[in-house]
């Protein structure tokens, strides 16, 4: 645990903080929200609600930030998502903090909660989960980890970064999380294993993703009497993602737009790797046409 210490650091410039604020339920029916300066409703707004709906927990509610207005109802400055999921999961009060200040004021608080919040990174949420024991970020962790592989919780520079480190946490969840965990290992593996891998660019996500792609589109390299680390070594990764981006800006002038360059270089990959690992064709059972 880390105690709060701030003595190594100068002190601000005296100030007024203003009225104290309170804290109290306040009735969802009491809570109102101001148009002239609050953010509209819109429908990627209602999918978030409903996902705070989902999972609800008063552990993971924060109490909304408020302030009074005539007829003794409260202005929502900060949490009209959380309170509008409150309310879908039939919830009638919600923790409140009380703030007394003008309509300019409160339009002055909303900008300064929401421009000046400290984001939170895909470092921080994966480094929460594994402690949470989330299932997705222990099976992320997992996948990496059986390939001598480290997913990393926190950035470094690209001077720090050495080869084994995964640093592209939304790519190795995703993969996991549709199944292909097996792809994310035996691919790390392949390249702690090889000379390319000796480089922490091997383990980027420009190279991680079509790499993924390729395959776990093609199962049969995921037996044990394969081996992709010479393939690493002899395949040019570089070279490919060059001419994937070539062909995207050329098809790009022609008029041609949605085209990735990763779906690209994970085509021409996967061409490459059938090439070094043909399919072997099962063989018909006895007495029956091939």
């Amino acid at each position: 645990m880390r105690a709060i210490d701030v003595s190594s650091r100068s002190a601000p410039k005296p100030s007024d903080p203003g009225p104290a604020p309170m804290l109290q339920w306040i009735k969802i029916a009491d809570l109102v929200v101001d148009d002239s300066y609050q953010r509209d409703l819109k429908l990627d707004n209602w999918g978030r609600i409903r996902r705070i709906a989902d999972r609800f927990r008063w552990s993971r509610f924060s109490p909304v930030f408020v302030a009074p207005v005539a007829g003794g109802k409260f202005a929502i400055i900060d949490g009209q998502h959380r309170t509008h999921a409150a309310a879908l999961c039939g919830i009638e009060q919600v923790p409140c903090q009380v703030v007394q200040m003008t309509r300019e004021e409160q339009a002055a608080s909303f900008a300064a909660v929401n421009g000046m919040v400290t984001k939170v990174t895909g470092f921080n949420i994966l480094r929460a989960s594994i402690v949470a024991g989330e299932g997705w970020a222990l099976a992320a962790s997992k996948a990496c980890a059986d390939a001598n592989c480290t997913l990393m919780t926190a950035n470094a520079s690209t001077d720090s970064k050495k080869p084994g480190e995964v640093y592209p946490i939304a790519l190795i969840k995703k993969m996991v999380g549709d199944g292909h965990g097996k792809t994310v290992t035996k691919v790390l593996d392949a390249l702690r294993r090889s000379e390319f891998g000796e480089q922490y660019e091997a383990y980027a996500n420009e190279v991680l993703k079509p790499f993924f792609t390729a395959v776990s589109e093609r199962n049969w390299l995921l037996g044990g009497g394969v081996d992709l680390a010479p393939f690493c070594d002899s395949f040019d990764i570089w070279k490919c993602l060059d001419n994937a981006a070539d062909f995207v800006k050329r098809r790009r002038r022609e008029g041609v737009v949605g085209i990735s360059r990763y779906d690209i270089a994970a085509a021409d990959l996967g061409e490459a790797l059938d090439k070094a690992f043909p399919q072997r064709m099962q063989l018909p059972p006895p007495g029956k046409a091939a």
